[in-house]
């Protein structure tokens, strides 16, 4: 028996059907989540946390971990069937498709980005991960030093631990990385725009998505509608591709079959293939609406920027965070710029400039980015003084010559004092740094300040109750040094 082609209104009513089962799996992927995390804190011990950075421990030591066999299979999956496991099984796709529901439950669709270079941050950011950390290797001539499992006694490779959050930021982090990545990138540069620009696993699937062998493939009559762009979330024009290349090309495809499901001729369908290979490329070169080449520098030169001045700014920016930071302050410097030479401006729903007069929200919105300018011009001075102090700590306690450890000490206590003084918050490795340098230098008066903030901000940690006893008893307090350990030992603040 023949198939009935779907009415449009029954297309969408299918595809929307099949949201809400893709949402159900994205959910039990949290619930397993949950589950693991409950685990830990019943049992005290289990697996290490599926987290795919931590496949560089075995590029670079041969560690053995869970993120890295789970990186294995996720491209084993893509090479054969595409990027499935993007849509069906990341948790930050899910955040950021949540929000993109949310948003347009009141009322606002995410405009997309048009920027045919961006994905190159995304790129950078996976050869910086993955290869550059060989290149540096080889080039100490050091050996890879082979495959093995490791125990939680030898660092963040082992694949069970008792400290499941080992490797993960804090919570205060952690939050601001899903309202920023999840949040603020998906209502100003459209849905899945973290995936396509920053994400360096994105990159790595994308690459091998060139030579799946499973896509989205024409299989019935095309009317080219239009329908299968409109449902796409991942910004691909579905019925062009189809029309050029009997197929949906796009790296970009995560796989989701929203533009299968929404086809009223059910002319689309998920199957095996020749490879799409650099097919793509010339797709992107069509993309409508593109950036002009001067705002794409523009784009990459303040990205670039702004995640060196980001990454690990005060001990704690994780580098995900900061990409996320430059991409989207590359585009406000971008959406600014088109202020000062175009007479229609808009931006996050908001009318900047219209028929060449700066409108309301425009002089708040150049306000707004004057602003962050400034902040980010500050983050970069602290910045540079984190990295000199730092610098100079380590030569301190390297330098076996009392004149030359002088001499280093000087220029740390110079820059971390300064990052204490005019820095947004004083981040535990300021006090770390210069009580070491204050006690390498023979002037313990000096780290004690900064030894007996260590005790308050670590209170469980012993070596931290040792080194304030040890700094005492060389400044000639004894007693004080001996109450200190005392207490510490019964259990008791001093």
């Amino acid at each position: 028996m023949a198939c009935v082609p779907l009415t449009v209104s029954a297309a969408r009513q299918r595809a929307s059907r099949h949201g809400r089962v893709r949402a159900w799996v994205l959910i039990g992927v949290h619930l397993l989540i949950a589950a693991h995390i409950a685990h830990w804190v019943l049992a005290g011990r289990t697996v290490a946390p599926a987290e795919l950075n931590e496949s560089m421990y075995t590029l670079e030591q041969g560690a053995i971990t869970v993120g890295a066999i789970l990186t294995a299979l996720i491209l084993l999956s893509v090479l054969v069937f595409g990027r499935f496991f993007c849509s069906w099984g990341c948790h930050v796709l899910a955040l950021q498709d949540l929000s993109a529901w949310l948003l347009e439950r009141v009322g606002i669709r995410p405009k997309p980005m048009r920027s045919r270079l961006a994905p190159l941050v995304a790129i950078v950011a996976a050869l910086s991960m993955f290869l550059w950390p060989q290149v540096e290797r080889l080039a100490a001539g050091s050996a890879w030093p082979g495959l093995r499992v490791t125990t939680d006694a030898e660092g963040f490779g082992s694949l069970m631990t008792d400290d499941f959050l080992r490797n993960l930021p804090g919570p205060w982090v952690t939050l601001a990385t899903f309202l920023i990545c999840g949040g603020a990138l998906v209502w100003m540069l459209g849905t899945r725009s973290f995936c396509r620009m920053i994400c360096p696993y994105g990159a790595l699937f994308s690459l091998t998505d060139r030579f799946s062998l499973g896509g989205i493939r024409l299989r019935g009559d095309c009317d080219s509608c239009g329908l299968c762009t409109a449902a796409c979330t991942s910004q691909i024009r579905v019925h062009e591709e189809i029309a050029r290349h009997g197929r949906v090309v796009s790296p970009n495809c995560l796989k989701d079959l929203d533009c299968v499901k929404s086809c009223p001729r059910e002319a689309l369908a998920w199957g095996l293939g020749a490879p799409s290979l650099l097919r793509s490329i010339g797709e992107a070169a069509r993309m409508r609406g593109a950036w002009s080449i001067g705002n794409e520098i523009v784009l990459l030169v303040v990205a670039a920027l702004c995640t060196l001045i980001f990454r690990s700014l005060y001990g704690e920016i994780p580098f995900f965070l900061a990409m996320a930071l430059g991409v989207l302050f590359g585009w406000i410097a971008v959406t600014s710029l088109r202020m000062l030479r175009e007479g229609n401006v808009r931006a996050c729903q908001l009318q900047l400039r219209l028929h060449g007069r700066t409108t309301h929200a425009g002089v708040a919105w150049l306000c707004a980015a004057a602003l962050l300018a400034v902040a980010t011009v500050h983050c970069g001075w602290i910045r540079v003084h984190e990295q000199l102090g730092r610098a100079a700590w380590a030569a301190c306690l390297s330098q076996e010559d009392a004149v030359a450890a002088n001499e280093s000490a000087s220029r740390a206590v110079e820059h971390l004092e300064l990052v204490e003084r005019y820095g947004a918050w004083n981040p535990p490795y300021i006090d770390r740094m210069l009580a070491d340098v204050h006690l390498r230098t023979a002037r313990p008066e000096r780290a004690l300040r900064h030894v007996k903030r260590m005790t308050v901000r670590w209170p469980d940690d012993r070596s931290r109750w040792a080194q304030l006893a040890n700094t005492l008893a060389a400044m000639g307090d004894v007693d004080g040094a001996a109450r200190v350990a005392s207490a510490h030992q019964l259990g008791r603040n001093p």
